[in-house]
């Protein structure tokens, strides 16, 4: 799409400039989601004022402009130029299992901006996978998955993702599987119930299962905004051998390990989903 590679191309001082316009747009104009996001602010945060959730709330649709055009960025920029803006603090964490010949779990949430975590292939060993739900418009699932690919991950849709893994365990591949498992099951689906800000919520439990299945070390990566279009990724094991851990044990110190995570920096997770759909006191 032609304006879009457009905007893509510009500078990052103008694509900053971009968004304060966007900024306008999508909060005082459209009002993109807002109760959707009040919502969300107003449970998870209720020992704030409604000031202080007011001032989040602005704080949180200025980064979420930020991140839509980085991620429209995302289709001409360089691995080398993205390797300044999203830095991997010890990437050692991985590679140390690499070279014990094993395959990592990696999980993380929508935290910062997690669609550049494909400047990760520059800082691991493993060959990375990260997983995708499909789109509903197929002109924007092809443009998507050719910005992504030119980084060298494979992206593989939710459906397919067993199979890969299957796959890539049974011909050795080292490789880094990678989730953004906070997203909402269906309540029928779910297989765990977790506490979350205070409420008990569905939870995905793919990554745990995956992890345990195949002995697979598990990676919590803790994305944060340093400054505007910077972040700084830091790495710590959840579980080196979860066939000794606890059944859903490793689920449990995800849920713990992010709700830490956006209560230090809560303007930078996304809010537009509605988080708590399902919860129950």
């Amino acid at each position: 799409m032609p304006p879009l590679v457009l905007i893509s191309a510009l500078p990052f001082r103008l694509l900053y400039g971009l968004s304060d316009v966007l900024f306008v747009l999508l909060y005082y104009i459209t009002g993109y989601r807002r109760k959707v996001v009040r919502g969300n602010l107003s449970i998870a945060f209720p020992e704030k004022s409604e000031a202080e959730r007011r001032g989040l709330e602005g704080k949180f649709y200025r980064h979420l402009a930020d991140l839509f055009l980085e991620m429209i960025k995302t289709f001409t920029v360089s691995q080398k130029t993205l390797m300044r803006h999203w830095v991997i603090e010890n990437p050692e964490v991985m590679n140390r299992f690499y070279d014990q010949g094993r395959s990592v779990v990696m999980m993380t949430g929508h935290l910062g901006n997690w669609e550049w975590s494909l400047a990760s292939g520059g800082y691991f060993k493993h060959q990375g996978m990260a997983i995708y739900k499909k789109l509903s418009n197929p002109f924007f699932e092809q443009w998507m998955l050719r910005s992504r690919h030119k980084f060298g991950m494979d992206i593989i849709p939710t459906f397919a993702a067993r199979r890969y893994v299957e796959e890539a365990q049974r011909e050795g591949r080292l490789m880094a599987y990678g989730f953004a498992a906070d997203q909402n099951p269906l309540p029928h689906k779910a297989k765990l119930w977790l506490t979350f800000f205070g409420k008990t919520v569905p939870v995905h439990t793919g990554a745990e299962e995956i992890a345990r299945r195949y002995d697979l070390p598990v990676v919590y990566a803790e994305i944060r905004k340093v400054k505007r279009g910077y972040y700084r990724t830091r790495l710590e094991v959840l579980c080196e051998n979860p066939s000794l851990c606890p059944e859903n044990e490793i689920t449990r110190r995800y849920f713990a390990r992010l709700e830490e995570s956006i209560r230090r920096q809560p303007e930078v997770y996304y809010w537009i989903h509605r988080r708590f759909k399902h919860a129950s006191d």
